[in-house]
């Protein structure tokens, strides 16, 4: 695949060496629907097992509709209602999902607030014997989950490489390019059970100080990455993001065996992971997405994670607002004069 995307880089730059790599649709108003499935997933991983228990909300749909306008857009996702079946095989998930990705000329901003309760126990079959395939899952019901979070990334190298192009659509790339990126984050997780994270089934196999009732982390550090996006026969395209990042962790955690409160701080790891695949044409664009966001709790030898983000497809529209007298007003409270470093400028009109 990498030899492929390279020769054709090689035929894309000499075919036609004055194409710029970032193209703008600044004047164009962008219509979407989409179809996905947010999750927000709790993985404890020790020496003493070979395969992590890995503990998942019920797989529940969402369809959203959005709009997007020069850096600016507003999406709104509706769940879709969860069969009988489901509920029967993974048990009920109730939820609140919030995700707002911000992409400018130089910025990256990921503002995320999730609220989860209802698991189940994803890899049973590595730990039950008497477990099968398309038997209801082992359910937590009463395990819940919390993270808010805010992080923004630098990006040094805006002239060769768009986040817009990569992942909001209102810039396109017509030649490959990429950037490395730096910047900091902080964020609040919870997870917490009425008696236990991990049910009675499995925990011969944890840590006895992962044994939790529940435990409060949060985080401040600083991330370093890359984002690259891969143009293929002009407007298909393939993009990654990839930000791991380390700071100071405060947790608080009590034991589900005796109550104990315990209070410590730690170095910790967090990354962050986003991908995207599909065609960014003049009016039509469509694809696939990913946004993957992973903070850690180390204890000794073993590690409790949790992880949340979401993975859709998504269908787009450009309309063309250049004769749109009212956008010249809009173009002008959106650029304002003190923010164009970060913004850009706004389109030029008749």
């Amino acid at each position: 695949v990498c030899l492929v995307l390279c020769i054709n880089d090689l035929w894309a730059v000499n075919a036609d060496t004055i194409t710029q790599h970032v193209i703008g649709f600044s004047k164009y108003l962008q219509l979407y629907a989409k179809l996905g499935s947010p999750f927000s997933e709790v993985e404890i991983e020790s020496p003493k097992i070979d395969e992590s228990l890995l503990f998942k909300p019920n797989p529940q749909s969402q369809l959203g509709f959005g709009f997007s306008y020069s850096w600016f857009g507003m999406g709104i996702n509706f769940s879709l209602p969860a069969e009988s079946w489901s509920n029967r095989k993974y048990g009920k998930t109730r939820k609140f999902d919030f995700e707002a990705h911000i992409t400018t000329q130089r910025f990256m901003v990921d503002l995320i607030h999730k609220c989860y309760k209802g698991f189940y126990f994803s890899n049973a079959g590595d730990y039950i014997d008497d477990w099968h395939r398309g038997d209801p899952y082992p359910q937590i019901p009463n395990l819940q989950t919390r993270s808010t979070s805010i992080s923004f990334a630098y990006i040094f190298n805006p002239h060769k490489y768009s986040s817009n192009a990569a992942y909001s659509f209102s810039q396109a790339m017509r030649k490959s390019g990429g950037s490395w990126l730096a910047g900091a984050y902080c964020s609040f997780n919870g997870i917490d059970s009425d008696s236990s994270i991990v049910p009675s089934v499995v925990k011969v196999y944890i840590d006895p100080q992962l044994d939790l009732k529940n435990v409060v982390f949060s985080d401040i550090g600083v991330s370093f990455g890359y984002s690259h996006l891969f143009t293929i026969w002009r407007k298909y395209f393939v993009a990654f993001t990839f930000m791991p990042g380390v700071s100071l962790q405060n947790i608080a955690q009590q034991s589900s065996v005796n109550s104990d409160v315990e209070k410590y701080n730690a170095l910790s790891m967090r990354s962050v992971l986003r991908f995207s695949l599909g065609k960014n044409g003049d009016r039509f664009y469509w694809g696939v997405s990913t946004y993957l966001e992973s903070v850690f709790i180390q204890h000794y030898k073993s590690e409790l994670s949790l992880k949340s983000g979401h993975a859709e497809f998504f269908l787009g529209y450009r309309f063309d607002t250049s004769h749109w007298q009212i956008m010249k007003r809009i173009d002008r409270i959106m650029h304002p004069s003190f923010m164009r470093f970060i913004t850009g400028e706004p389109p030029r009109r008749d």
